[in-house]
């Protein structure tokens, strides 16, 4: 089956997981045969770029401090660019559909290229598709400053139509309470883990100095300071046999501020950036994973990581993953607050929590209902089963390209009339 993948980014160009996992399907596909082609941005910075990844797309890096236009009208250009329409990609991609000839689209995170006309081009020419969502991207194709559109959401509810994957209930749930409907084939799929299972872990806590760790991105709505604030309650409760190591890229500075005034410095350590690879060999150094994230965290890969290599993770009561892992089976869940953190961890230190069941039965399910391998023939499924829904009745490539070159006029014209109003 001959399968073109589109994303915004591709690795060695990434943010996260989302396009981390992109490339782990692509891979996974080619070895099982079929011929897959990676339509993505050019690299932010030099990478190396193997011959089926083509690097032909702009990118509207909204992620960048610098990546948007600095005045109002430049701001609302660029994010109609990034989310709603580029012309330039219409055209890049459907020279690439053209040159290629794809059974069916594999499309991932599609912020930052205009990804609803990138949808509406697949649409128009009936190229059918499989769309992962790893994220709320509908939201964000559909709104401005985070406000989704009404009349841009009916518009996708209506004319946006396939066969999607949503990494959690919750997910979908989170996009169609803002108004957009996916319409067509819906599948819940989660997010997985790649690599072999290696050694099975055979120490872990029976008293003593407790090693937590969290990784990720370090900020207030990844949990950050709940974890901070839970390390000095479980302190100030008498425990002070414990490390917090924090693992990640500091995007709010103030928190290392925030664990100095409470005097935590020999308890919560930054330990900064770590290569994934070394993180994966890091988890089995530690007998907590902490991820007291957001409740709108659509999966949350980094607690599958660690129960895989026997650390247990404690993870926010609400969140994406917390619907895939049992409490007291595979994992522990806490209210997201520092209290519910702090108590679990004590807990664990008063031996009332018995971590090496929890480790051993999470490993396990991880590497057989989470790995890659058990994940695939899911993914692959769907697009066979897309790829012979395709009806033959479609548009051109240059009516599609001439059609986003007037929604991009009209767009410019209509933002140039509200910025001046």
């Amino acid at each position: 089956m001959k399968i073109l993948a589109l994303s915004n980014l591709y690795p060695p160009d990434f943010i996260g997981g989302y396009e981390l996992a992109c490339a782990d399907v692509v891979d996974a596909l080619r070895d099982r045969g079929h011929d897959v082609r990676v339509l993505t941005a050019a690299p932010r910075l030099p990478v190396a770029s193997p011959a089926h990844v083509l690097r032909r797309l702009k990118l509207i890096d909204e992620w960048s401090e610098n990546g948007m236009g600095m005045s109002p009208f430049a701001f609302r250009r660029d994010e109609a660019e990034s989310r709603l329409v580029s012309a330039y990609n219409v055209h890049a991609l459907t020279t690439v559909l053209d040159e290629f000839q794809p059974d069916v689209v594999y499309v991932c995170a599609i912020t930052g290229l205009g990804g609803f006309g990138l949808m509406a081009c697949l649409q128009f020419l009936d190229i059918p598709w499989v769309w992962q969502l790893g994220d709320r991207v509908p939201h964000h194709l559909c709104s401005t400053r985070q406000r989704v559109i009404p009349g841009l959401a009916e518009a996708f509810s209506q004319h946006i139509r396939g066969h999607f994957i949503v990494v959690s209930d919750q997910l979908r749930r989170e996009i169609e309470v803002g108004g957009i409907r996916l319409q067509g084939h819906v599948e819940t799929i989660p997010n997985w883990i790649t690599g072999t299972c290696g050694e099975n872990r055979r120490d872990f806590y029976r008293g003593g100095h407790l090693r937590i760790m969290t990784a990720g991105q370090v900020a207030r709505w990844k949990g950050t300071d709940v974890l901070i604030e839970a390390a000095a309650r479980l302190r100030d409760a008498g425990h002070d046999d414990f490390s917090v190591h924090i693992y990640g890229k500091v995007h709010q500075p103030d928190l290392a501020s925030m664990i100095h005034s409470l005097h935590l410095s020999n308890h919560v350590i930054l330990q900064g950036v770590l290569p994934h690879a070394l993180l994966l060999e890091a988890y089995r150094d530690y007998d907590l994973f902490a991820f007291p994230t957001l409740e709108r965290e659509p999966f949350g890969l980094v607690p599958l990581e660690a129960v895989a290599r026997g650390c247990v993770p404690i993870i926010s009561r609400r969140c994406g993953i917390a619907e895939w892992l049992v409490h007291g089976v595979h994992c522990l869940k806490a209210e997201r607050t520092p209290e519910s953190f702090a108590r679990v961890f004590a807990e664990v230190i008063e031996r009332r929590i018995d971590l090496q069941p929890l480790a051993r039965r999470g490993a396990t399910a991880a590497w057989r209902d989470f790995h890659l391998d058990a994940i695939l023939p899911r993914i692959e499924r769907l697009l066979v089963r897309a790829s012979s829904q395709a009806k033959g009745i479609a548009g051109s490539s240059h009516d599609a390209y001439r059609l986003a070159r007037m929604a991009e006029q009209l767009t410019a014209s209509l933002l140039e009339e509200t910025i001046a109003a």
